[in-house]
């Protein structure tokens, strides 16, 4: 793995709330703070979706005392607010007023509706900027261009690889090597796995699933599958649009659940409605008590799964070190294993994973801060320098962290910065050296370039800021059924079908009268708009 520090860079970020029910870092500043003998100081106000991590405050003196050196006089003044509490709050700050300098936000936030809407600042001139070096280095202009919502290069990009993390699911080895499973290397030797908790282990669930995910991607067709057959997904309205795109325009489209004839001009090898298949293979796995009988209430899978509850969890290698240390903690005689289950990640192929190069978290400035400009500099000082970087994320060398000059630190207290929002980028990436060897290599492979693919719509971002009638109508429909597949449940709440895919035949019907096919029409509509500007 050659050079797999050295990539094209990115960030992420923090947020935004009322400080009414967050927890606040450092006391009340004022917008500017006089600091005996250095004049006034501008103070940052930035909003964090995240508990505040243990020894923070002597992080953030330390990074004041840096800024100062350095000439940047600022003081932060952050607010910490829990995920559960983040997107409505986000929402009334921003459109209510508020006046913060730099929030987190992303798709799965308020992103989509708060740009559409104009609330972040226009940060095109900072990109490329010989003024910013630190930015210019680490956010490159493809990055930029691929980053930006409904035509604004208003979002500051953070990541560490444009994957989502290396999908696995977490076992027990030593459970695996006694019954005589060993390596848990495909789909047979897990459900022989899940057969053989359910055989040795009284009360203890072969898997651990969360309410909203249940299965989630076990058992996919990868999207660098669908890409490399001309098929792209797009999904509006928790409905999932597949689009066949031939000769730069899209040929057909047809929903999941639509059933086999809407598919029948897809490519040869899909031209059925594959994407439900998974879900009957779900119902399978329910009925043989792989799961347990409410998993749809179960909120913490993995603390189910460390104490020794459950048999496996799903995760990513992303969760990997906490997991095993958890586990450890209630099991000191057990042993982790983990099983990449996607067969090209797992055997580390280039291309294994499609991307639109597009990060997942985002920094935003709102267009009413007064501290535009000093902001920028404050993330440009990150980026700038390593030490910077490292500070915030790993914590004071020496202290809360050790670092073995060759790509891995050691841990040496319970300092856990949330870097992806305000960190995450690809040329300063260390590995904890808790990480075993294999997962280190994983790790690395997931920050080559040549680990991706692109899809088929890079940088495209879906407006349906126009038909927010015809969206709220659909979800209220695929809603019955959205979560309840990933359970392999076929009841909608109101009926009980035979098979999940006569369950989501009859939810897509229903959602595509409500408005689906509208939204798929303009769908296609902008995707052609996207296709013919880039040919």
């Amino acid at each position: 793995m050659k050079n797999w520090k050295k990539r094209f860079g990115c960030c992420t970020l923090a947020a935004v709330l009322l400080a009414g029910t967050a927890l606040t870092g450092c006391g009340n500043k004022n917008v500017a703070s006089e600091v005996a003998g250095k004049g006034t100081k501008t103070v940052l106000k930035v909003m964090f979706r995240s508990d505040k991590p243990a020894g923070w405050e002597e992080v953030e003196q330390e990074v004041e005392n840096r800024l100062d050196k350095d000439g940047l006089p600022l003081d932060l003044e952050i607010t910490w607010v829990a995920p559960s509490n983040y997107n409505d709050k986000l929402n009334l700050s921003i459109t209510g007023g508020e006046k913060w300098d730099l929030v987190f936000d992303a798709p799965f936030v308020q992103l989509k509706n708060l740009a559409a809407d104009g609330y972040y600042a226009d940060l095109s001139s900072y990109w490329n900027n010989d003024a910013f070096p630190g930015l210019k280095k680490n956010f490159s202009e493809d990055l930029i261009e691929n980053n930006q919502f409904f035509g604004q290069k208003c979002v500051i990009p953070l990541l560490r690889t444009y994957g989502t993390g290396i999908p696995a699911v977490f076992y027990r080895q030593d459970w695996a090597d006694k019954w005589g499973i060993g390596t848990i290397d495909s789909y047979e030797k897990l459900t022989k796995y899940w057969d053989a908790v359910k055989e040795n282990e009284s009360g203890v669930y072969p898997l651990s699933v969360i309410g909203n995910r249940g299965f989630y991607q076990l058992k996919s067709i990868t999207e660098a599958e669908l890409c490399k057959n001309g098929i792209q997904t797009v999904k509006t309205g928790d409905v999932v649009n597949y689009l066949y795109i031939k000769d730069g325009k899209v040929v057909e489209a047809a929903a999941e659940g639509q059933g086999d004839e809407a598919f029948k001009d897809f490519p040869e090898g899909f031209q059925y409605d594959f994407g439900v298949e998974r879900y009957e293979i779900f119902k399978e796995w329910r009925e043989a008590g792989y799961i347990e009988t409410d998993s749809l209430a179960q909120t913490d899978a993995s603390t189910q799964f460390n104490s020794g509850l459950s048999g496996s969890v799903i995760g990513t290698l992303d969760d990997a070190e906490k997991s095993y240390e958890q586990l450890k903690l209630y099991s000191p005689e057990a042993e982790f294993g983990y099983f990449v289950y996607v067969d090209a990640v797992r055997n580390m192929e280039k291309g294994a994973i499609a991307t639109g190069y597009q990060a997942n978290n985002f920094l935003c400035i709102p267009k009413n801060s007064d501290n535009i400009e000093m902001t920028m500099k404050f993330l440009d000082w990150i980026f700038s320098d390593e030490k910077n970087h490292d500070l915030i994320e790993l914590g004071i060398e020496g202290k809360d962290w050790e670092n073995h000059g060759d790509g891995t630190y050691k841990i040496l207290s319970k300092y856990a910065f949330p870097g992806y929002m305000l960190t995450w980028n690809q040329n300063f990436v260390k590995l904890s050296d808790n990480l075993s060897e294999s997962i280190q290599e994983y790790k690395k492979y997931e920050l080559e370039n040549d680990t991706f693919s692109s899809n088929l719509l890079p940088g495209f971002t879906f407006d349906a800021s126009a038909m927010a009638t015809e969206t709220a109508q659909v979800k209220a429909v695929t809603s019955k059924v959205s979560i309840v597949k990933l359970h392999g449940i076929s009841n909608d709440g109101t009926n009980s079908y035979g098979t999940i895919k006569e369950m989501l035949t009859a939810n897509c019907k229903e959602a595509m009268e409500s408005g689906g096919q509208i939204i798929m029409s303009e769908l296609v509509n902008q995707v052609n708009e996207y296709l013919k500007s880039k040919s």
